[in-house]
């Protein structure tokens, strides 16, 4: 088994950690940003598309993930959910340095901090997500927000 899969983390995680300066390829690089983060639409729910709206119907198709047919209390616990929750979104001091400024964020990326969203890594699906949105890999967190807890920092 490779060190990475045994210390828990993912591949770029385990990198990353191992040298500490290096920001994670997706948080320079907007094609493959973008493509992660197709493939976390696709694959697993990534959205709601717009945080600012309601999106009954996206958070009935998640719940439905966990129940084949969700109560209005499971959607409601879904609702909660979050990347800005997550125990593998990575908002430390040392990722908020490798974050794009405002001015260079894309169209999606864009419309949700405009939600009030705060953009931070995704460890799992190797992507800038925003806190407000979520998707079927929901980790128990809280979220990563001190250099300590970040794979970044870990030697």
């Amino acid at each position: 088994m490779k060190p990475w899969m045994l210390a828990g983390l993912g591949y770029l995680a385990y990198k990353a950690a191992k040298n500490p300066a290096a920001c994670p390829p997706a948080t320079q690089d907007i094609a493959l940003n973008t493509e992660n983060r197709q493939k976390a639409i696709d694959k697993y729910d990534y959205g709601p598309p717009n945080p600012s709206l309601p999106s009954n119907w996206f958070w009935k198709k998640l719940a439905s993930r966990w129940n084949k047919n969700p109560t209005a209390e499971q959607i409601a616990e879904t609702k909660t959910m979050l990347c800005g929750n997550c125990g593998v979104f990575d908002v430390s001091p040392v990722m908020r340095k490798c974050m794009p400024r405002t001015y260079e964020l894309d169209a999606y990326e864009a419309a949700a901090m405009q939600s009030g969203a705060v953009l931070g890594y995704c460890w799992a699906h190797q992507f800038k997500c925003a806190s407000t949105r979520t998707c079927a890999t929901w980790v128990q967190g809280p979220a990563i927000s001190s250099n300590a807890r970040s794979p970044m920092t870990r030697s």
